[in-house]
């Protein structure tokens, strides 16, 4: 062997080495206790193979898979649209963006009303598909959230089932074809399968005319579920019989839409005619059928049964595809029951289903009130949402096992992924694996044991990540040749990544120094939320630092769109130099939460503008709670001392006159320190109010003043010198805009477009 072919041999050797020194692993989990909540993590790989190793083989591959999500029926679209634009673009973000959220990316829709719709109906009520039209639940409701959706996945796939065909279409049966006027039950009459075979090419074109594609469809929701409030039976043999005019419909439109059979259920009560209703159908249609290409497989429900049933359906056609599309959680499952609900969810929708050739996972509303709707009498009243929102304030979103399942899948497992073999088994581990396209490998797996274990998943020859699942645990793994960080920057500073949205930095930071933020060039910066007591907008992506030189934290919500920063914790000495914040319900940066005992990351930090002058800006209905007020001042989050009060003699006392707010004094039913509204006053959401704590003359004689505020044209406070508070050049004006020779006394007043402290 040559010396040339010697050091290729070594240069490729060593390259070898440091890709296998490369290799990272990112974890996310989520324990059945709550304690952990997706929380995300990126190590190391290692390249050793040790005991209790799950070892991947991406040669042994089985089906590709299509997505992850949620149904987007009315109602979770009514209360989406509920929210404030700000709060739903986050949670969509969080939920479909595939670079700061989990990456889900399918959604079902329903063809005319589903049993979560406004009202019963289909697109064309009236006999003839003249009067085939949109509806509001769609135009109004449905269309816009979809298309809020495509802006931060425009991959999404989305599927549509009718839950009934129109009423005029339908026949009480087959062998008694009289007229069924009735939203319930019934069947399509033959005589309209080429009508209604239109009926879904005016539907999907109806979609692609508002820039919505339509990935695929189903003949029949539950086709032989006829109680629901909208539903029609389609028996296996009507089903085929139909599909011999939507096919070809479908084909002569230039669709390339999708067609998957049966959407129902395992067959868990026996029914003959259930048992193999997909493969019946297809034996039914032959192969030469025009539009058989678009006949792809079969969707799936589990309202019981086993999914067991998905093996005999691959065996017989394993030609064909399979989708999951619905299952729920309600009032029957314990469904807010995360202890309750999350492994065997996980266990039962996820990996049981992509374990048997399942190549889509979807899961019933993506979003319902505490009220489980608005829904439809006749329809499910008891279910409820992957996620749950607060109706009496349409901002509080609690998640749900579902919320939690679908994440932990479509964030390691994208579209295009293959599932591929393993080694062996772990007891009392579940685990799914897949390659995804660029090469990097996703797992899901849960722990049903009551102790913690680790283990390794890995590639042979690529690295084993050593993955610790807690007790009654889902971990979702992704094993990747590069770090799976994004990169934030301030300046020459990174942010750490601390949670799939969230990124902090530690750093000092000048007064009046300008920093440019690498997540914010490009952004619309109308959309963002940058804390204005610490920071100015200069620019893309240029921040100019407001508050006093010193060291803070940074953090940074992509999702949320939110840059908010929070002082080193200091102890407040007597002088009144130290670290101060607002804490209460009522209050929070970026956002309030209503009804939840304070949050140390939502206290608000008060920013030091001049030694001992602190100040805070909030903005009722976004950090203010807009119904009541009510908060107290701190001297640190984590210890929530000292407590500055209100009463005379206190050691730290505050002082407040203001026509709208008032402080505690621990009587008239209002504790020592705590900042109320008073019961004349009305709080305007939108309006902004300055706060500002003034410890100048020491922490035993602070003053505390709440003025609303422009926060466009006011500048940050800015104190006079000595001279200056007996002659003021230019205009002064006290708070009420009332103009001043001099000032009146000790207080706050404008000059020009600045605060003034005199």
């Amino acid at each position: 062997m040559n010396v040339y072919i010697r050091i290729l041999i070594l240069y490729f050797l060593l390259c070898f080495a440091s890709a296998l020194h490369a290799q990272y692993y990112q974890t996310y989990t989520t324990t059945a206790d709550g304690k952990k909540l997706m929380e995300m993590a990126v190590r190391r790989a290692r390249s050793t193979i040790s005991g209790n190793s799950v070892i991947l083989r991406p040669a042994e591959q089985y089906q590709t898979m299509e997505g992850f999500g949620y149904a987007m029926t009315y109602s979770a679209c009514y209360n989406l649209l509920k929210m404030q634009p700000r709060d739903r673009h986050a949670l969509l973000r969080r939920t479909f963006s595939t670079t700061t959220g989990y990456g889900c990316s399918y959604v079902r829709i329903s063809i005319g009303c589903s049993d979560f719709s406004s009202t019963e109906y289909t697109l064309c009520d009236k006999p003839g598909l003249d009067n085939f039209a949109l509806q509001k639940d769609e135009t109004d409701f449905v269309i816009p959230v979809l298309k809020e959706i495509l802006q931060i996945n425009p991959d999404l796939k989305i599927i549509a089932a009718p839950w009934t065909c129109p009423r005029w279409m339908k026949v009480r049966s087959l062998s008694a074809p009289s007229a069924y006027n009735s939203w319930t039950g019934g069947h399509l009459n033959p005589r309209y399968y080429a009508d209604y075979a239109q009926y879904f090419v005016h539907f999907v074109q109806a979609f692609q005319a508002e820039g919505i594609p339509i990935y695929a469809v189903t003949p029949q929701n539950e086709p032989l579920n006829g109680g629901n409030c909208a539903s029609l039976l389609m028996p296996w043999n009507e089903q085929a019989a139909f599909l011999q005019h939507l096919a070809p419909a479908f084909v002569q439109a230039g669709l390339q839409t999708k067609i998957y059979v049966f959407d129902h259920n395992y067959n868990y009560d026996g029914k003959s005619d259930q048992q193999d209703y997909p493969i019946k159908v297809y034996d039914a249609l032959g192969e030469s059928l025009q539009g058989r290409e678009l006949i792809v497989g079969s969707a799936w429900h589990n309202y019981g049964g086993s999914p067991g049933e998905l093996d005999d359906i691959h065996q017989k056609a394993p030609g064909q595809d399979m989708i999951f599309t619905e299952a729920s959680i309600g009032e029957w499952n314990d469904g807010r029951n995360l202890s309750a609900r999350l492994l065997y969810d996980t266990e039962q929708t996820v990996i049981a289903t992509v374990n048997r050739y399942c190549s889509a996972v979807l899961v019933w509303n993506y979003m319902l009130d505490l009220n489980k709707g608005p829904n439809l009498d006749g329809g499910c009243t008891t279910c409820y949402g992957a996620v749950d929102i607060d109706q009496n304030d349409y901002h509080t979103v609690t998640a749900n096992s579902h919320f939690y399942m679908i994440s932990h899948i479509a964030a390691v497992v994208r579209p295009g992924a293959v599932r591929i073999g393993t080694n062996n088994g772990v007891a009392d581990i579940q685990y799914v694996c897949f390659q995804n396209p660029d090469g990097t490998y996703g797992i899901v797996a849960t722990n049903s044991s009551s102790s913690a274990k680790t283990v390794g998943f890995g590639v042979s020859g690529i690295g084993v990540g050593s993955v610790s699942l807690p007790a009654q645990s889902v971990v979702s793994v992704l094993l990747t040749a590069e770090n799976p960080e994004l990169t934030l920057t301030l300046g020459n500073k990174k942010f750490s990544r601390s949670g799939v949205e969230r990124f902090t930095l530690t750093s000092a930071l000048e007064q009046g120094e300008t920093y440019e933020a690498s997540f914010l060039k490009g952004e619309d910066l109308s959309q963002w939320y940058i804390d204005p007591d610490f920071f100015q907008l200069d620019g893309d992506g240029l921040l100019r630092f407001k508050a006093l030189s010193d060291t803070y934290l940074l953090t940074v919500n992509v999702n949320e769109r939110s840059l908010v920063a929070r002082p080193t914790l200091k102890t407040m000495d007597a002088s009144g130099q130290g670290s101060l914040f607002i804490i209460g319900a009522a209050v929070g940066k970026p956002y309030y939460i209503e009804g939840t005992r304070w949050d140390a990351e939502r206290a608000i930090p008060m920013a030091e503008v001049r030694d001992q002058v602190y100040q805070a800006t909030l903005t009722v209905g976004e950090q203010l709670n807009p119904k009541y007020a009510e908060f107290g001042i701190y001297g640190n989050y984590a210890t929530m001392q000292p407590h500055f009060m209100g009463r005379a003699g206190s050691e730290y006392r505050l002082t407040l006159s203001n026509m709208q707010f008032d402080i505690g004094k621990g009587y008239l039913g209002h504790e020592d320190g705590v900042v109320y509204l008073r019961s004349t006053a009305r709080l305007q959401e939108g309006d902004t109010y300055l706060l500002t704590v003034d410890l100048t003359r020491g922490v035993a004689e602070g003053e505390l003043s709440i003025e609303k505020t422009d926060p466009n044209s006011i500048e940050p406070i800015k104190r006079a010198s000595g001279n200056q508070s007996r002659a003021i050049p230019g205009e002064l004006y006290n708070l009420q805009g009332q103009r001043l020779a001099k000032p009146l006394h000790r207080g706050i007043y404008i000059q020009g477009k600045r605060k003034i402290i005199y």
